[in-house]
């Protein structure tokens, strides 16, 4: 079992929490933009999403490859989808909330401090965020374990629905927004890398405070403390029968993409491997990518996962 010890400063972070959430937020959109470039070659587009889940099992991350993020920053996907039918009653996926029409929606969101935010949302030095994202990181792994990334849909609906609750009874009143939802679920992200491939110690500039605790990951346990894993394209095929491909897309589903199968003008077939540098295969990964004009994406609507959480994760524990 993996010693997983957060050993995060919630209280020094509540220090710099708006310039965090800023970053954070502002991390999605970067990614994608480096991964754009990364995404005019199919087998390139393939190892980095896939080295994205197998290095730190970070399948949220791996997302901005995806065709799921084609369309909308994947921050704003998750946003529109599962985020703002929470902030705000009433609220409909692609509702406009800046239109005069939905003004009372937005009025009457959580997000207004005015109307639900309380003295200990107001004042909170981030002793009481760090008990949320503490509070919710088992909620996270047990999601994981039960679904995998490959069925976010009930990996986010019922992680946000769980973290309202949560959030309601730590600071007492039913103020929500898109930074705390972020901020606690980016948090446990990490906590899960970390219990995947152990920490360093962290010491903040007053050379006292200890941000984060040397941890040993299950990755260390199982490979050694130095080991290092390698991605790499094993085999790359172009799908046989694109027709055959793109009938088999569910056009529900890429519609929340705002795409249709028309759009993709091409498929392949990529096989990845995860390897110790000693070559020992630890894992592989069958990765679908479709071409967009002239990007590639991966297809996470073909695309499994779940065995690499099942085979090389699944002793990682809340």
């Amino acid at each position: 079992m993996a010693e997983n010890k957060k050993g995060f400063n919630y209280k020094l972070y509540a220090v710099v929490a708006v310039i965090l959430v800023a970053a954070v937020l502002a991390a999605l959109t970067g990614f994608a933009f480096k991964g754009r470039y990364i995404q005019f070659d199919p087998e390139k587009t393939a190892v980095n999403y896939a080295d994205t889940v197998f290095q730190r099992g970070d399948g949220y991350n791996a997302y901005n490859y995806t065709i799921s993020a084609k369309s909308e920053k994947y921050g704003d996907f998750i946003r529109i989808y599962y985020m703002y039918p929470l902030i705000y009653p009433g609220y409909e996926p692609g509702m406009d909330l800046d239109d005069k029409a939905n003004k009372e929606i937005k009025d009457n969101g959580f997000n207004n401090k005015d109307k639900y935010a309380s003295d200990a949302t107001l004042n909170d030095d981030g002793t009481l965020a760090g008990r949320l994202a503490d509070a919710m990181y088992p909620v996270y792994v047990e999601l994981i374990r039960t679904y995998g990334w490959d069925d976010y849909d009930s990996i986010y609906k019922n992680y946000f629905s769980r973290l309202a609750e949560e959030r309601k009874a730590i600071f007492g009143d039913d103020y929500l927004d898109d930074e705390v939802m972020f901020t606690a679920f980016e948090s446990n992200v990490t906590t899960y890398g970390n219990a995947v491939t152990g920490t360093e110690q962290v010491i903040a500039e007053d050379e006292k405070t200890v941000i984060q605790e040397k941890s040993v990951g299950l990755y260390q346990q199982r490979y050694g403390e130095d080991y290092k894993i390698t991605v790499s394209c094993v085999s790359d095929a172009q799908v046989a029968d694109l027709a055959a491909y793109k009938a088999a897309l569910d056009p529900a589903v890429l519609e929340t993409y705002e795409l249709t199968a028309d759009d993709i003008t091409d498929a392949r077939e990529i096989i990845v491997e995860a390897a110790l540098e000693d070559g020992t295969a630890i894992g592989t990964l069958d990765v679908f990518v479709v071409r967009i004009g002239n990007t590639w994406y991966v297809d996470n609507t073909a695309t499994a996962t779940n065995g690499v959480y099942a085979s090389l994760l699944s002793e990682i524990a809340a």
